[in-house]
């Protein structure tokens, strides 16, 4: 199992893009047809709470996820309701979310992705 790690930067309630390449274990780009199953889990860091029900969200092509053919790119265009702030607000501070991909493919082969996510609460939000 491949585990890569990643950091983004972006405000409360915003809309944001994230994208990667997967790779297996030699670098080589995973082709859709390879990927048996993808998904992500979105949680706070501090809580553990899941945010925007993304609990093992099939992300194969679908729910704001998309993953080239012969690339590996993945794409992930998120929604504001995946950047809320979950605990005390306090402006400036910025809140830790996780967002874990986890690929299996050629059947038995995985790969875990994880975006750390630090969401800036903003003033005059609700």
């Amino acid at each position: 199992m491949a585990l890569t790690k990643a950091t983004q930067t972006g405000n409360e309630l915003s809309t944001f893009t994230y994208e990667s390449i997967l790779e297996d274990a030699d670098e080589t780009p995973l082709t859709l047809a390879s990927i048996d199953s993808a998904t992500l889990t979105l949680f706070d860091a501090t809580t553990g709470n899941i945010i925007n029900s993304r609990d093992g969200h099939d992300i194969k092509n679908a729910n704001q996820v998309t993953i080239h053919a012969t690339s590996g790119q993945l794409t992930w265009e998120a929604v504001a309701l995946d950047s809320p702030i979950e605990g005390a607000r306090v402006p400036g501070e910025k809140e830790r979310h996780i967002a874990q991909f986890d690929i299996v493919y050629a059947t038995t082969k995985r790969l875990t992705h994880e975006l750390t996510l630090y969401v800036e609460a903003l003033q005059k939000l609700p």
